[in-house]
């Protein structure tokens, strides 16, 4: 009978699906076509690997630490095919069993689809399968070569010899075993899910091509249960495993087990694990069950119970009942409940910290500070730190930049011996920005081959300032000159570089700017990559998409590519696994320039010890590396021996950290306390200098971060280095240092001392003040300024005209056995970012001074000199006078400036009639 395309009433029907009408034959060839295309990717990204590895073993190989490379690729290789081969292994015998019995089941007589298309069909819905299971098996090869370094742990993980106080194991077990344990319990858990879900898709897909309700047979469903039943017992283990994550609990009123995870939880877990366990069984029961009632659907009741169960109980037993046991019998009594937890918190973070060993001493902090305490305590005094970074900064970019193309990014502190005394100084690298060449010079050449590297550093004594308000200088110009030593003054690895440049072409390198025009220099040193075969340049330039690399006739086969050479990216590269301080500092030492960074060992898995910012809870400062920066070099120091961490990192690379015994004299002299551990320490400080459990839970003795204002802001006081001789030592020494004051408070309770110099360096302070004395705090010091009439009206009479007055960041100094605070002022011009050192306050609990140097405010706070020095004529006070002109030096500053600055362009116009000549 014709069909009609017409329904009732002449209405036209829309066309209607015909299963019989899809060509699976045609649909096998596409899935072939595509699984030769999935190949085909698969090589070319097999390819841009090893153009990868290749590169990389080359820049590795050229610093010495390719043995770092191969550990970390060759673990990464093993673990990704060793979690891709057991996914296969386990997917693959599950695909063949249903498979297999999908096969034994006769294709029905009376049947929708043809027999050629069903069998075709059968045969697309294997091999689509089959796909699947390779991509997934790829797929999840990632996840475990992703944590290559937490396997490398496991294998050589290093004892802590201290054991957590609840299921009394070494702490190594929570960092090291248990991390890789739960990894390969949620990875097989995980496969397992995906291997059931594939499973169970082609059970349900071939019973739809027979046309029946699934599962199709006993057979299906036998094979389905089996898999859940291993997925409980997985689940079980899970159960298990989190009795030791409980240490990690927040809970109650402590970071790690309290009173309801140890009486309520860890019981429940266990039972918990037994429940698992049992509906495993209910699910292998459900089998026979299901046999017995000669019913494919047989046995849901048992299934029913057995996941159905489980999940009301672990709802109960880990969420509803533990939250309500923690309110109605935890809460109304919590200190007495809690206090043994509170004193496991407290002393496991101390520990995992550094402040187990923290030493402790009272300060007198005397009121006055007296002519005899400042003769005693010269070498402090005249290495006070008037200079902030910020200003700093600002006039060395002003003053020492001397081309358009230099720029100083960061001011670091450090001290040197200087006449043979202890000077504490500020240090900048001149590093080079080719991105601020004129327009013109803006060409692949100048950029990659002749401007390759920054020159020289600024070095100032913090507490030295010129008449005019400017730093004093032990290092500067170009080439550079001064009190210290530099003979290498090249910067080819710093702070900010290119994505790479390229040394020893036929083009000549600029070196710096010369009286007579621009020094040129070739690079005679060892860093980078050779370029001497065309294979290698064709390798690059694929690696930075650079066809110049390839084709360029001023390369040659002396020529060394140089990437990768800020020290954050080669510190990254090689040593992933540590983490770094923000601030990698300079040291000039034997005639060179290195920077020093320091490194920490963390990890978020110590028991009991309260994370910092949500990111760990362990910390230290083990390792420093430096690096050369003319040749690129880094060598890695262990500073922490005993740090469990970093012996296990020294397993694993061997070859890679050298004893802090082997750094040259020349650089240790250098080495300092990081700023972001005491920075870490000092905020754990606030509430863990409090041991005892019942004062901590009370916050009796909470203390914070003192604020204060600077530079037009208030923000909490940072730590600072200072030269100072701590109170019972004979000599000064660097050191780090951090005041407190009471929670919601202003006055000074204590500060804390990290040394660094010789022998004591790492050893920690707390300074303790009398309770019941009062000592004045930054911000009522700064209170205490703001109230000083004759200062308030001379800082009125600076800002009225053409200048800015900016307050610097207070400073607290021990000296003898009382506290000096000081504060620089600094003047800029409303449009020049160029500030001048005009003031220095100084004060003790009895008197602010204020005078232009640092002398004579030391005088006046003695009783020398009037507390505020006269206001010198300034440019404010000429303008008052003579309000209807301005005198020719009135503009001296900024015609300076812009004679600079034509010169400046002249010398770049010169310059590039040069380059096209």
């Amino acid at each position: 009978m014709q069909h009609d395309p017409f329904g009732p009433g002449g209405t036209r029907m829309p066309p209607q699906f015909r299963p019989e009408d899809i060509d699976f034959s045609r649909l096998l060839r596409i899935g072939r076509i595509l699984l030769l295309a999935l190949v085909i990717l698969a090589v070319l990204a097999a390819l841009n690997w090893g153009r990868v590895f290749y590169t990389d073993y080359l820049w590795f190989s050229g610093l010495g630490h390719e043995a770092v490379l191969f550990k970390r690729v060759l673990t990464q290789l093993w673990l990704y095919l060793l979690a891709a081969g057991v996914f296969v292994l386990l997917a693959a015998p599950n695909l063949y069993a249903a498979n297999r019995a999908i096969a034994k089941l006769p294709r029905p007589s009376q049947h929708w689809l043809p027999k050629e298309t069903f069998w075709a069909a059968r045969k697309l819905l294997l091999w689509t399968a089959i796909v699947v299971v390779g991509l997934t098996a790829l797929a999840m090869g990632v996840i475990p070569a992703e944590n290559w370094e937490s396997f490398l742990r496991f294998f050589h993980g290093v004892a802590f010899d201290a054991a957590d106080p609840i299921f009394d194991k070494d702490i190594s077990f929570y960092i090291f075993t248990l991390p890789v344990v739960n990894l390969i319990r949620y990875w097989l858990l995980g496969a397992l899910v995906i291997t059931l879900l594939l499973v169970g898709g082609l059970y349900y897909l071939d019973g739809l091509l027979r046309g029946e309700s699934f599962p199709s047979g006993k057979s299906a469903k036998t094979h389905l249960l089996i898999m859940a039943a291993l997925i409980f017992v997985l689940i079980a283990a899970g159960h298990w495993l989190s009795r030791y994550d409980l240490l990690f609990s927040r809970m109650g009123a402590v970071y790690g087990i309290g009173y309801t995870e140890h009486h309520l939880i860890l019981p429940a877990l266990i039972f918990l694990t037994a429940v698992a366990l049992i509906s495993a069984g209910l699910l292998i029961a459900a089998i026979r069950t299901g046999r017995q009632t000669n019913s494919p659907l047989g046995g849901n009741r048992l299934i029913i119970i057995a996941i159905g169960g489980w999940l009301v109980l672990s709802l109960l037993a880990t969420v509803v009942i533990p939250q309500a046991f923690q309110r109605l019998r935890v809460e109304p009594s919590e200190l007495g409940r809690e206090r043994p937890y509170l004193a496991h918190n407290i002393n496991l973070t101390r520990r995992a910290y550094g402040l187990a060993d923290l030493k402790s001493q009272s300060h007198p902090a005397k009121r006055e500070i007296s002519a005899a305490t400042i003769s005693e305590n010269q070498g402090t005094i005249q290495n006070i730190r008037l200079w902030d970074e910020g200003p700093l900064l600002q006039s060395y970019n002003q003053i020492q930049f001397f081309r358009l193309y230099y720029d100083f990014l960061e001011v670091q502190t450090d001290r040197y011996r200087v006449a043979d005394e202890l000077r504490q100084v500020m240090i900048s690298t001149r590093e080079l920005s080719s991105e601020k060449l004129p327009s013109e010079a803006q060409r692949w050449v100048n950029r990659y081959l002749q401007f390759t590297h920054g020159y020289g550093v600024a070095m100032s004594p913090v507490t030295e300032v010129t008449s005019g308000g400017r730093p004093r200088f032990f290092i500067k110009d170009v080439p550079p000159k001064g009190k210290i030593p530099l003979e290498r003054p090249e910067i080819y690895y710093g702070l900010k570089s290119l994505p790479f440049a390229i040394v020893r072409s036929d083009m000549k390198e600029f070196n710096y700017p010369g009286p007579e025009g621009p020094v040129y220099t070739h690079y005679g040193g060892h860093g980078g990559v050779p370029l001497n075969s065309f294979f290698r340049r064709l390798l690059y330039a694929w690696r930075f998409g650079d066809i110049n690399i390839l084709i360029s006739g001023e390369i040659n086969p002396e020529s060394r590519i140089q990437y990768r050479r800020t020290i954050e990216e080669r510190f990254q590269t090689i040593t992933p696994f540590l983490m770094r301080d923000q601030e990698a500092y300079t040291v000039t030492a034997d005639g060179k320039l290195y920077f020093i960074q320091d490194a920490y060992t963390v990890s978020n898995r110590f028991p009991y010890s309260t994370p910092w910012a949500k990111r760990f809870n362990y910390m230290r400062n083990s390792v420093k590396a430096v690096v050369d920066t003319y040749n690129g070099d880094i060598d890695y120091y262990v500073f922490d021996p005993e740090d469990p961490l970093v012996q296990t990192y020294r397993q694993i690379f061997p070859g890679l950290f050298k004893n802090a015994d082997q750094m040259p004299d020349s650089l240790r002299r250098h080495v300092r306390y990081p700023m972001d551990l005491f920075s870490v320490q000092s905020q754990m400080l606030l509430q863990y200098h409090m041991k005892d459990p019942v004062v901590f839970y009370n916050k009796e003795d909470q203390w914070s971060l003192p604020v204060h204002k600077a530079f037009g802001s208030s923000k909490h006081m940072k730590p600072y280095y200072i030269v100072a001789r701590l109170p019972g030592e004979e000599n000064e020494e660097f050191i780090l240092l951090q005041p407190f004051t009471p929670n919601n408070r202003h006055n000074l309770v204590g500060w804390m001392a990290a040394r660094s110099d010789g022998e004591r360096y790492g050893e920690k302070i707390l300074y303790h003040f009398p309770s019941g004395r009062h000592v004045d705090g930054p911000n009522q010091v700064e209170a205490r300024i703001d109230n000083d009439a004759i200062i308030s009206e001379q800082f009125t009479l600076w800002g009225q005209v053409g200048s800015e007055v900016f307050r610097g960041n207070l400073l607290v100094i021990p000296i003898g056995d009382a506290l000096l605070y000081a504060e620089p002022v600094f003047l800029k011009p409303e449009t020049l970012n160029f500030p001048e050192l005009r003031r220095i306050i100084l004060a003790d609990t009895r008197q602010v001074v204020m005078h232009p140097t640092l002398d004579k405010s030391v005088d006046a706070l003695v009783g020398e000199l009037p507390a505020v020095a006269p206001a010198e004529e300034t440019q404010a006070e000429r303008f008052r006078e003579k309000p209807g002109g301005v005198r020719p030096d009135d503009l001296k500053i900024l015609e300076q400036s812009l004679e600079q600055a034509i010169r400046n362009l002249k010398d770049a116009s010169d310059q590039l009639k040069r380059m096209r000549k």
